[in-house]
């Protein structure tokens, strides 16, 4: 899924609730995906790459969120060459 900010991205990721080990391999990393990392349906077991790594460009959102981010070795902030590339 290609998730921006705003109420229709955070409505589609709340009906992602039901779902297991969901990874995270985007440009942009928002509010919306912080329930579902609590809850523990984003935990990027079942990446290929990346394992257990959920990788962004940039933040975009609330305090939380660059809260949630800083210093959190679960998260690679990598360049938009790299999150973007379609062979990755």
């Amino acid at each position: 899924l290609q998730m921006g900010i705003g109420a229709i991205p955070n409505a589609v990721l709340a009906q992602l609730g039901n779902h297991k080990n969901l990874g995270i391999h985007t440009e942009m990393f928002a509010d919306g995906v912080l329930p579902l990392v609590r809850k523990g349906v984003i935990n990027g077991e079942a990446k290929k790459t990346d394992p257990g790594k959920m990788v962004s460009t940039f933040l975009m959102g609330s305090q939380e969120v660059y809260n949630f981010i800083d210093d959190n070795p679960g998260v690679l902030m990598m360049d938009v060459g790299y999150t973007n590339d379609p062979y990755v």
